[in-house]
């Protein structure tokens, strides 16, 4: 029995306002605090707390008629177990179907920079993504998702197994994806999840219920998202991580993927296939022998999780110890109970003051993080042993000493009509270039949304204006971000508002806009984003968060400064983030005055790029710019990585090409001997800073020519006559020629 009251002192105790997703074990359920007074009324849900019933009751007291809400987290189920030798006969030990380049990958974590190029192309490759569900929760059709969606699960999973050091190519069999499809439905449709679901359950069908039984299954978000709360494995019934050990097994080479995206009051469902035939294969090779997470080496901080794990094969961890240091500080950990027939033998722990039965993000660190694992007493072949590692959590926005970023040389004014030669420092593990020609010029523009939204792009929902009259700071718009609640099963989605124009800060750069956050919650973030890389990873340069106060945050609007001369240099975009944080509170746009105002953007000491042209360098790390006109330029270039993955673009190189009359090289006379070496002079007319000269040799007139490698250049009147000194070699005739650029 359930019922609502209009106030605390009406309701007898276990009595709540009834919800679908009440019997859905281990999640923090949500609440909504409405006005006291005679037209709303309180719902207290009786599986809280009293600590969070006050809460509850305090917030509706503030909120005076605003609506202002919390959701669920993700909700992971148990880890199916282990399958039978008659189960493995059964699975199939090859792919049927394989979409795009998605591994395999071989990370060395060892390298701050190789973990870091990791994350920022492959793991952000896996962001933003859309589900292009074909299916219908009303009819029971499972349907199938985009092809380049499962690309991206697949490319999420062998992120994390590379990054533990195990076979990182995982493939999907077609078979499971259109199973785990049907299993996906199921726990849609019944916004539940199961290993073993009953035939009553809506949608209920033999291949999604195989699947249930083989597969990862979670609510509440579908995708790549699904894979990272596999690894982060959070909740009061995953102690044992066997969601992460299914995920990271090493003899796994075949996994399957449905997804459901929410509707209605119905969730996103997500099942991923871990079980194949190959299951009791011997064990790979792995880079570490053990497989734990985080991983020994450079970690970037988002992918560290509460919960920290370590791997081995028939080990026996139950008289175990590990203990940990923070850069030398101890750290307090607690152990969780051992559990077995999960994947391998594990052993699981956490941070002393973490509640791993929630999701947690790890703090952004404001430097590299050591932490010294110590493992004694694991029994390994009836023998004690012991493990010593690193894990070194870092912000893989921030380079490193080992980075190196492709930084271009070459003539700052180049010829206008003539080939300019250009190079640029070589990338680690790069496997191709692209260069990036544009024009610029000085920014002094002001950006309210007079203009509308001719420079920007929106990424928001459609039920609110993003053009706003009111309020506004000057002129007649401003631009609004606002969370709304279209689906009240799910939560809000992220608002973003980019700024299409590409930007080069110079020194002291700032940029400058108006800000007014009206009612926002504690789940509320505005965000200012700038990004190095075409968009494809983003980092924090301003951050404001809501509070549960009983009026807006801001009445009025204020002015907001950002430093930017730590960018000087670098080609940059920038975007507004108005951010939700799972499982806190919300205003719903509806509520007037909800949301965050901005107005009057403008930067300082900044250029505009425009016209961009991206082309491959075709080998080397050389490329070749042929100004059709005069005027100012800039030159920037990227590495690509794994063959198809691009990286942040490297600081902009500001030219100014100009019309200038073409350089005339001529010999100064014939070349002379002085004892064993040849000396060539030559006259420069109409030197260009920057230009370059070889010698080139033969031995006949007709046949190749070949660099002098053993000549060298000397200068005698500056920019205008030059010496090449050279051995006589022993060819009894030796013809010369010169090569300027």
């Amino acid at each position: 029995m359930s019922a609502c009251f209009n106030n605390l002192a009406e309701r007898p105790r276990g009595q709540c306002c009834p919800r679908s997703f009440l019997s859905q074990p281990r999640q923090k359920l949500p609440f909504r605090a409405n006005p006291i007074d005679s037209q709303c009324r309180l719902c207290i849900l009786s599986r809280m707390s009293p600590f969070s019933r006050w809460q509850i009751a305090a917030l509706a007291a503030l909120v005076s008629c605003g609506l202002l809400q919390a959701k669920p987290p993700v909700i992971l189920g148990d880890p199916p177990p282990a399958p039978t030798p008659e189960e493995v006969a059964r699975l199939p030990r090859r792919g049927l179907a394989k979409h795009g380049p998605v591994g395999p990958f071989v990370v060395t974590t060892t390298s701050r920079e190789e973990a870091r190029n990791f994350f920022n192309s492959v793991f952000a490759a896996s962001e933003g993504f859309s589900i292009g569900w074909t299916g219908n929760l009303a009819s029971c059709t499972p349907g199938s998702t985009d092809a380049a969606f499962r690309d991206l699960v697949a490319l999420r999973i062998n992120y994390y197994r590379a990054m533990a050091g195990v076979p990182a190519g995982i493939v999907f069999n077609s078979t499971f994806n259109t199973k785990d499809q049907a299993a996906a439905l199921i726990m849609s449709a019944n916004n539940s999840l199961s290993h073993t679901p009953p035939t009553s359950w809506t949608c209920y069908s033999a291949d999604g219920s195989e699947a249930a039984g083989k597969s990862n299954i979670a609510l509440g978000n579908a995708g790549p998202d699904a894979i990272s709360a596999y690894i982060e494995d959070f909740g009061g019934n995953n102690a044992v991580v066997g969601h992460r050990r299914w995920i990271l097994y090493p003899q796994t080479q075949l996994m399957g993927t449905g997804d459901v995206p929410a509707t209605g009051s119905n969730s996103d469902g997500n099942a991923v296939w871990v079980q194949d035939g190959h299951y009791f294969d011997t064990r790979p090779a792995t880079r570490d022998n053990f497989v734990s997470w985080p991983p020994p080496g450079f970690v970037p901080y988002p992918v560290v999780f509460a919960r920290w794990s370590f791997s081995y094969p028939n080990a026996d961890f139950n008289s175990a110890t590990v203990t940990m240091s923070s850069n030398g500080v101890n750290v307090a950990v607690t152990k969780e109970p051992v559990g077995v027939n999960v994947g391998e033998n594990t052993l699981v722990w956490y941070p002393a003051g973490l509640n791993p039965s929630e999701s947690y993000a790890w703090p952004r660190p404001s430097a590299d993080t050591v932490f010294a694992v110590t493992l004694q007493n694991v029994v390994v072949s009836g023998n004690p042993r012991s493990f010593n590692y690193t894990v070194k959590v870092f912000d893989p926005q921030v380079p490193g000493p080992d980075t190196v970023l492709p930084v271009i040389s070459g003539p700052d004014q180049p010829a206008v009509s003539q080939t300019n030669i250009y190079g640029f420092a070589a990338v680690s593990n790069a496997t191709g270039y692209q260069w990036r020609l544009t024009r610029r010029a000085a920014f002094t523009a002001v950006e309210g949304a007079e203009n509308g939204l001719t420079y920007f792009t929106t990424n928001t929902a459609p039920d609110y204006n993003v053009i706003v009259t009111a309020p506004k700071f000057s002129g007649s718009y401003a631009f609004h971000l606002a969370h709304t609640q279209s689906d009240p099963q799910a939560a809000p989605d992220d608002q973003i508002l980019t700024y299409t124009r590409l930007l080069v800060p110079g020194a002291n750069s700032q940029m400058q806009f108006k800000s007014q956050l009206g009612y926002a919650a504690d789940g509320e973030v505005a965000r200012v984003q700038i990004s190095k890389d075409a968009g494809n990873s983003w980092q924090d340069v301003y951050a404001q968060t809501g509070n549960n106060n009983p009026g807006p945050v801001e009445t009025g609007f204020n002015s907001r400064t950002i430093s930017f001369s730590g960018y000087a240099g670098r080609t940059v975009t920038i975007r507004f983030r108005y951010d939700y944080v799972l499982g806190l509170s919300f205003y719903d746009q509806s509520n007037p005055g909800a949301g965050w105002y901005i107005d009057d953007i403008s930067f300082s000491n900044t250029e505009e790029l425009t016209s961009p042209v991206v082309m491959t360098v075709p080998s080397g790390t050389n490329f070749t710019f042929v100004p059709a006109q005069a005027g100012d330029y800039a030159l920037d270039a990227r590495a690509q990585v794994y063959g198809q993955f691009y990286l942040e673009w490297g600081p902009a190189k500001r030219v100014t090409a100009t019309a200038v009359a073409s350089p005339i090289v001529r010999f100064s006379g014939v070349p002379s001997l002085s004892g064993s070496q040849v000396r060539i002079d030559f006259d420069v007319t109409n030197y260009r800073t920057g230009m370059s000269f070889q010698l080139l040799k033969t031995a006949d007139v007709g046949g190749a020519w070949s660099p002098d490698s053993s000549a060298t250049l000397q200068t005698i009147v500056a920019n205008s006559t030059f010496r090449f000194i050279t051995p006589t070699g022993a060819a009894n005739r030796t013809f010369y020629r010169l090569e300027a650029n």
